[in-house]
């Protein structure tokens, strides 16, 4: 019998591990059974306490273009059900908390899909490595430096020209009314790179309300049938107003009217060449593995382009304007409202 009077007890056996002597007043079986007993309670308080998410996935509400991307990313990213996805929607009261939340508890890696969900991670998460997806001008918008990177909205012009002249081969000039400040650089990219081939008609505007006025001259007085209009990620001309007029002076005078992305040709623009967008999503979600894995830091990819494109053509613009494709192009044909609500 084991006696409980631990000062008239004096084991001199072995414990359990066969190291060192057995603590006295404790048979070797109660050792195994103490350990058992720390482990549970071990355990149970881990279970008690809620489990932070490896990643956290920002999406902005709204376009169905990052509603794709967030798919490709949870069909793409092995364990999902590590992933708390959090919409972007300052209205509703709920995103400071989940941010609160995210910065008492933080995640490894915050995946933020969209240019407005990428600010927000960068300026309210400054401390958490982040990934973004479909992002606009990342150097612009000041996603860059330590502990950020990812997928850039833009596409390499020379992919984007190289698609629009196997679409529009009879392709004479390209007219474009930008900002200065905006898209200088890139509209003096995409001349070098035209060259002589396909000139671009250029107008610099520094409001909407002059855009308005250029793109009223270009499409009505200089631009014809086998000339376009190219609409670049610029708030003087990407916005409702002149956007709708576009898609009108586009219709009246019979001139293509060439957009960034997809939802511009489901409101009215002939095609686009854009990212594809759940397949931007499954390429974040690459990224996010190796980071995770330790392979490779979020900086390391700094402004990635989308690696795979998607030509998207409205096909009732397309007979309108009397525009036949060429048949060996690959392309998704829509055929929506032409003059829907503007993206």
């Amino acid at each position: 019998m084991w006696n409980r009077n631990p000062a008239t007890t004096h084991s001199r056996g072995r414990c359990a591990d066969g190291v060192g002597p057995r603590p006295a007043g404790r048979p070797a079986g109660w050792t195994a059974f103490y350990r058992l007993a720390a482990f549970l309670v071990l355990y149970c308080c881990t279970m008690a306490l809620p489990a932070s998410a490896q990643v956290a996935l920002l999406v902005e509400r709204g376009a169905s273009t990052y509603q794709q991307a967030a798919q490709g990313f949870q069909q793409a990213f092995a364990n999902t059900d590590r992933v708390e996805q959090i919409y972007l929607d300052e209205s509703s009261g709920a995103l400071e908390p989940s941010l609160d939340r995210l910065r008492r508890n933080p995640p490894r890696l915050v995946v933020a899909i969209g240019t407005q969900a990428a600010r927000t991670a960068r300026e309210r998460l400054p401390n958490l490595p982040i990934l973004y997806c479909l992002a606009l001008r990342p150097i612009q918008n000041q996603l860059v430096g330590a502990n950020i990177g990812g997928i850039a909205l833009d596409v390499e012009l020379s992919r984007q020209f190289e698609n629009i002249r196997r679409a529009l081969p009879n392709l004479r000039r390209i007219g474009v009314v930008y900002d200065e400040l905006t898209s200088g650089t890139l509209v003096r990219q995409a001349q070098q790179y035209l060259r002589s081939n396909v000139p671009l008609v250029v107008r610099d505007a520094r409001t909407p309300q002059e855009a308005a006025r250029e793109i009223q001259d270009l499409l009505s007085n200089v631009l014809g049938s086998e000339d376009a209009f190219w609409l670049l990620w610029d708030s003087v001309t990407a916005n409702p107003a002149n956007f709708k007029l576009l898609v009108e002076l586009s219709l009246r005078f019979k001139v293509p009217l060439i957009a960034p992305a997809r939802p511009f040709v489901e409101a009215g623009a002939l095609i686009s060449v854009g990212a594809n967008y759940e397949q931007a999503g499954r390429q974040v979600a690459v990224m996010a593995q190796q980071v995770l894995r330790g392979q490779a830091r979020p900086e390391n990819f700094a402004a990635v382009p989308p690696a795979e494109l998607a030509v998207t053509i409205n096909g009732e613009v397309a007979r309108r304007l009397g525009i036949t494709f060429p048949p060996d192009l690959r392309a998704d044909v829509l055929a929506p409202a032409v003059g829907a609500r503007a993206p």
